[in-house]
């Protein structure tokens, strides 16, 4: 199992990755779609000497916008999460969902929306004609409509991504009065494992990946009598350490003690009642 510091790696690498690739194949397959302003008479030389200073601060514009969309949506996600959460009312222990899985759509929503917002701004405010030269100039040096693919990109990649972000919002864990009630993707119902039913509980710091090799990947499974297993690396951000309080309060709920094997397959027997196995 790969660590949080993995995960949000791959999760923000990916933004730029696939920025760049439809980039790449839009000037392949896809030619500049933007005429020339009938009112200008600038050559190509004419116009970079024009926009020299221009494009930094476009570009700084654009870092800006990205930035402040990024964490803007951030915060407003996450609030809106712990929103969701704090309708179940009080609990001794919450598990939210990892934080990686927000910066997807942030990551193409900044990159998509700032061009577009940025020149939006600029002829809203500052010289509608300037702004449509510099589009034109900055299309023609790449080689096609930027802002046309943008737009398509914001339709086709953005907009999904953000659906699909929005419907993560209601995932969360927590350990109330008589169970772990688990509240998973797209507005599921949520389950309630109850810590009478519960027969084992294990504290696992290593996790073996296909090849064999043990990554450091820390968390609880519990074990049920109905043959559920719940695992809190299933839910939270992953780290190479649980906390302590989550391991007592689970211990402390299902009056068992906590195992705490090397890996899964160290893993103790569950506990017999009645002479049998509960599986």
């Amino acid at each position: 199992m790969s660590s949080r510091s993995s995960f949000e790696f791959l999760a923000n690498a990916s933004v730029p990755v696939v920025v760049v690739l439809v980039f790449a194949l839009a000037r392949r397959y896809l030619s500049s779609a933007t005429r020339k302003p009938p009112e200008t008479a600038y050559s190509r030389e004419d116009l970079d000497f024009r926009f020299n200073n221009v494009q930094w601060l476009v570009g700084a514009g654009m870092v800006v916008i990205g930035v402040l969309f990024a964490y803007g949506s951030n915060a407003a996600l996450l609030k809106t999460n712990r929103f969701l959460t704090s309708l179940d009312g009080p609990a001794n222990y919450w598990i939210r969902p990892q934080s990686a899985i927000w910066w997807f759509f942030f990551g193409f929503g900044a990159v998509t929306l700032s061009w577009e917002f940025v020149l939006q701004v600029w002829a809203r405010f500052g010289n509608r004609d300037e702004a449509n030269l510099y589009r034109y100039c900055s299309n023609h040096k790449l080689g096609l409509d930027a802002t046309k693919l943008l737009r398509g990109m914001a339709i086709l990649i953005a907009r999904p991504v953000g659906i699909f972000t929005v419907l993560a919002l209601p995932i969360r864990t927590a350990l109330r009065q008589s169970g772990i009630k688990d509240c998973g993707y797209a507005f599921a119902p949520c389950k309630l494992c109850r810590y009478a039913r519960a027969r084992r509980i294990t504290a696992i710091e290593r996790y073996r990946d296909r090849d064999g090799k043990l990554n450091r990947s820390a968390g609880i499974l519990v074990d049920f009598s109905d043959g559920r297993r719940w695992s809190s690396a299933n839910e939270g951000d992953l780290s190479k350490s649980f906390d302590p309080d989550f391991a007592m309060v689970l211990a402390t709920k299902t009056n068992l003690p906590c195992n705490y094997p090397q890996t899964e397959a160290d893993m103790p027997p569950i506990a017999v009642e009645s002479g049998r196995k509960k599986a």
